[in-house]
């Protein structure tokens, strides 16, 4: 692929750190541990989490009218589905009538019509429409248009079937996701598939999961047994935009690239990493995406969801047997293997007292950046 803009741009950054060195501006900082340990904090984290659009599939995984998903992992029941008409429904996964769930099992599923109550047998289509009620004359009367299933805001973007946990008329996606539009737009994700979802839980704190992911000082030495080859002499840039974080991290080739000036497709001399706010990580690997998402269970056990998306379903034995190598590598060798491990480490030591604040380096700013995010929109819960 030619490289869009905001590559050029990141490029353009990362060179100007192998020539000259980090940020001068980038200061060394501290966290305080207690923003690990407090469960009322946690209880807002789980609000705000709720009330922030989450990616929970990508768009081939509900494809066809009649697919949905049944996702839990907010705290709350989702039901997503897709309609006749091609449109997305997301809702709670609850009947209005005496609150059963409707669809049992978590996970992708196929509805014929509609869902259905195993207590009472009412029944709802595809958009959550109250379509029957078994004996209605005994509700002489019940308004069927108010009785729908409580919906959630949904939308289409960069692939993705994004969701808000908490119901609501409207939710203004575009100022949320608008900010990466220059970055993930250009990679085409919508044309793309899912080989496979990977998922497992952790018992560490959310917060430290996402530090992971918006540090670019340990991946040489955590990952040197699987990706940490690829980025020998690695240096990496960041930059907020909008509440999300964008990031690159130069591979061992970078500098010969740059200097000969034949960059092609940049993800072969670089990865470029997005974090979108609080709990999303998107990877631009060479020739496919992960994206993976961490969903707090509770204040010490994270749920991680991931999804490595590539440009088309294998056609024979050898591409499949690739991306199996690929899903291996990424899925339980770097993320579970090693950033899930190490985080469950940092959890293990949290309450010893060993430590009031974590300290952290220039090349550890976006950690930084992400908290005041953070601690900002916690505040304006708690003033609102």
């Amino acid at each position: 692929m030619s490289n869009p803009p905001i590559y050029e741009h990141l490029l353009s950054k990362l060179a100007a750190v192998y020539e000259q060195g980090p940020d001068p501006a980038l200061e060394q900082f501290e966290i305080r541990t207690d923003v690990y340990l407090d469960p009322e904090r946690f209880e807002r984290e789980q609000s705000l989490l709720r009330s922030l659009p989450m990616p929970l599939a990508h768009v081939s995984q509900l494809a066809a009218p009649g697919s949905c998903l049944v996702h839990d992992r907010l705290g709350v029941p989702v039901l997503v589905t897709r309609q006749r008409s091609g449109e997305l429904a997301a809702m709670l996964n609850v009947c209005r009538h005496r609150g059963t769930r409707l669809v049992e099992k978590e996970g992708f599923c196929r509805l014929k019509k509609g869902s259905h109550c195993a207590y009472h047998g009412w029944t709802y289509d595809l958009g959550g429409a109250l379509s029957h009620v078994p004996r209605q004359e005994l509700f002489p009367t019940l308004d069927r248009r108010a009785m729908a299933l409580t919906r959630l805001p949904v939308t289409e973007r960069f692939g993705f079937v994004w969701v808000v946990a908490t119901p609501g008329q409207s939710y203004d996606f575009d100022a949320f996701l608008d900010p990466l539009t220059p970055d993930l737009e250009p990679l085409g994700l919508q044309d793309h598939v899912v080989f496979r979802r990977g998922v497992t839980t952790a018992k560490t704190h959310w917060k430290i999961v996402m530090e992971a992911f918006l540090d670019g000082y340990h991946v040489r030495h955590l990952h040197k047994n699987t990706v940490g080859p690829y980025f020998e002499g690695h240096q990496s840039f960041s930059e907020t935009a909008g509440p999300h974080v964008r990031a690159i991290v130069g591979r061992g080739s970078l500098e010969e690239a740059v200097r000969a000036g034949s960059v092609g497709d940049i993800r072969d001399i670089a990865t470029p990493t997005y974090v979108f706010f609080p709990n999303t990580v998107f990877v631009a690997q060479p020739g496919f995406v992960s994206r993976a998402t961490a969903y707090p269970l509770s204040i010490d056990e994270v749920y991680w969801e991931h999804d490595l998306i590539i440009p088309e379903s294998p056609v024979d034995e050898k591409a499949l047997a690739h991306w199996e190598l690929n899903y291996e590598l990424i899925q339980n060798g770097v993320f579970k293997g090693e950033d899930l491990w190490v985080c469950e480490q940092i959890q293990r030591g949290l309450r010893s007292g060993a430590n009031e604040r974590f300290t952290y380096g220039a090349e550890e700013a976006p950690i930084e950046w992400w908290h005041g995010e953070l601690d900002r929109r916690l505040a304006r819960m708690s003033d609102g």
